[in-house]
């Protein structure tokens, strides 16, 4: 299980630490959960945006080698990334991987605390879900002829396969080719053999196929 927060210009964070307990409130319902029950959430529609908060660890030097850690960078650079996407309200996606958690979501709040020893920042953080408002109107006294014409309109073909070029990301391919950036999840479950463990390893020259 794997914690990864996306912004639109493919800048990631894989958090080398995952926290023990993740707090989900919707509505007047505060629910908290083990990390390893994680895969059991499920969140209906008709509904307030969804807040997630959790408290963590950003490992410092002394732990870089540890068994426990994950894509290991220096503590500080995480939290000046997090702190830049809380400060100028960036969507990004959060992503937690082997559950139903996959949503565009704001940093609400994002509080870091140097704690020395091994140079780890605890810190907390607060996600709110970023959900669009979406008006739809229906001319009145449109011709049912127009209405057939506009919704069968071909969708141009999606690209059977890409080439990676340096300076790529999943997510930025993804959004490039499939028109989301979220959907990079898809283009890495279809080429595993390929870009192997690690979605973030991936090598220019390598030819990833389009689901």
């Amino acid at each position: 299980m794997d914690f990864y927060l996306t912004a639109p210009d493919g800048g990631r964070i894989h958090f080398p630490m995952n926290p023990e307990r993740v707090t989900m409130q919707t509505e007047a319902r505060v629910i908290s959960f083990d990390v390893i029950n994680l895969g059991s959430i499920s969140m209906s529609k008709g509904r307030e945006p969804v807040r997630f908060s959790w408290k963590g660890n950003l490992p410092g030097i002394g732990r870089k080698g540890a068994s426990f850690v994950k894509n290991w960078k220096p503590p500080l650079d995480l939290a000046k990334q997090l702190l830049s996407w809380s400060n100028t309200d960036t969507k990004v996606r959060l992503l937690v991987t082997n559950t139903a958690i996959n949503h565009d979501v704001y940093i609400a709040t994002f509080l870091p605390d140097w704690t020395g020893g091994h140079g780890d920042i605890e810190y907390s953080i607060t996600l709110v879900e970023a959900r669009e408002l979406i008006i739809t109107t229906q001319p009145q006294n449109q011709p049912q002829a127009n209405a057939a014409a506009a919704t069968s309109r071909p969708t141009p073909p999606t690209p059977k396969t890409y080439t990676v070029k340096s300076g790529d990301t999943l997510y930025g391919i993804a959004k490039q080719v499939l028109g989301d950036g979220g959907r990079w999840q898809e283009i890495y479950s279809a080429n595993t053999g390929v870009i192997g463990n690690d979605p973030d390893l991936i090598k220019p020259g390598q030819t990833l196929r389009i689901p």
